[in-house]
């Protein structure tokens, strides 16, 4: 970018003088750019100014009462804050032994008094582009290694993703095409029980196999960053009866007792197709790690605004090093489902993200061998006083 399309104005300059009459006058020289200026008429002045004022180039007389220029410039280099601040500058000394000082000391140019106006723009706008080109360098740098760092994460990301779609989805398939094979080699010699038994595994693992490529789908929309509410007004209640309905049958085949405490709320906005995605994932989750005969418990309350609810079971619970991994995705942690269901490790990471799509919050507490608890908090009405 040519000097003259470049935009100076704003740019922050500390004039460091001990002569009140040379600030004066670089200060008139520099106010024509609209540099924003700020004066200092000593050196231990000036670094208490450049700590709070952050200028962009400092413009440094050498000889000075108590701190000279030299120094003064040392301690600007040797201040993280202002190591990369140029700094110019401007002397009646003029010997050779002088500039060379002044450049071994960190100075980036070297100006002799009596100056030209025309010749400090010059050398100021110069290295304000120099300065500000290096900012954005380093931006720009900055920005392609987190780049490179977020393109390896989604190379690892994908690398997970394919090796468990592959192990998980495989299972399935294979007993998918087991007993088909079985089916088509006997010839009709199976009973009418062996062979309703075979359909229902089948239809059993292809459910399973429906599930995976859902949570699949879902964790890649959500990753995408593509997930899109439809927000209405609804009742929570109905809908958790609804998916408690719904998941009871798992329940019942491992006699485990689902204990309901739902209170009435006002009419909540959420996504009723993605709410209950999360209140299945919840609710068959801790139906899937409690023992058999084992009970789960929820709630539904109104707590500071907000719904709030709660999903429990006395099952094995999960360690403390797991509890915050199980929402990441691609998590499988110490608990394994007590009735060997399976599971994509995918299941709380979108739920997470649907519930933080709500402007609501999850978090878990759990004590290993006593149980885990689930709560979802959504912003909603109050609850009324009476439970159902």
């Amino acid at each position: 970018m040519a000097p003259s399309q470049f935009n100076f104005e704003g740019f922050k300059i500390l004039i460091v003088d001990d002569t009140p009459a040379n600030i004066e006058v670089l200060q008139k020289t520099l106010e024509v750019e609209g540099y924003n200026i700020s004066v200092a008429l000593s050196g231990d002045k000036a670094l208490k100014i450049a700590s709070r004022f952050a200028p962009d180039l400092v413009l440094l007389d050498i000889m000075m009462e108590g701190m000279d220029g030299y120094e003064t410039c040392r301690h600007l280099k040797n201040n993280p804050e202002t190591a990369d601040t140029p700094v110019i500058f401007i002397s009646a000394r003029n010997d050779v032994e002088d500039v060379v000082e002044g450049f071994s000391q960190g100075g980036v140019d070297y100006i002799v008094k009596p100056f030209k106006s025309q010749e400090v723009l010059a050398r100021v706008r110069t290295h304000l582009q120099l300065y500000a080109l290096k900012r954005q360098r380093e931006v720009l740098i900055a920005e392609l290694e987190q780049r490179n760092k977020d393109l390896v994460s989604l190379n690892e990301l994908k690398n997970r993703f394919l090796g468990i779609a592959a192990h998980d989805i495989r299972n399935p398939l294979s007993s998918i095409n087991g007993f088909l094979e079985l089916l088509t080699l006997s010839g009709g010699s199976f009973s009418k029980k062996e062979y309703e038994e075979m359909l229902e595994l089948i239809n059993k693992s292809v459910n399973d196999l429906l599930v995976m490529v859902d949570d699949l789908l879902d964790i890649s929309v959500i990753e995408s960053g593509n997930l899109k509410l439809d927000l209405k007004p609804g009742d929570m209640k109905s809908l958790i009866r609804e998916r408690i309905q719904i998941n009871s049958g798992h329940a019942r085949g491992k006699d485990i007792t689902i204990h309901e405490d739902l209170h009435d709320l006002a009419l909540t906005v959420f996504d009723r197709r993605r709410m209950a995605q999360v209140l299945d994932n919840l609710i068959s989750n801790a139906i899937k790690y409690s023992p058999l005969g084992g009970d789960v418990f929820i709630t539904l309350s109104g707590e500071g605004g907000q719904a709030l609810i709660g999903v429990r079971d006395e099952g094995q619970g999960i360690r403390p090093e797991d509890q915050q991994e199980i929402f990441t995705g691609f998590q499988k942690v110490g608990a394994r489902p007590t009735g060997g269901e399976k599971s994509t490790g995918l299941g709380l990471a979108i739920v997470k993200s649907i519930v933080e799509s709500h402007q609501g919050s999850i978090r878990v507490t759990s004590e290993v061998e006593k149980g885990s608890t689930f709560e979802v908090m959504l912003p909603a009405g109050e609850a009324s006083a009476n439970p159902a």
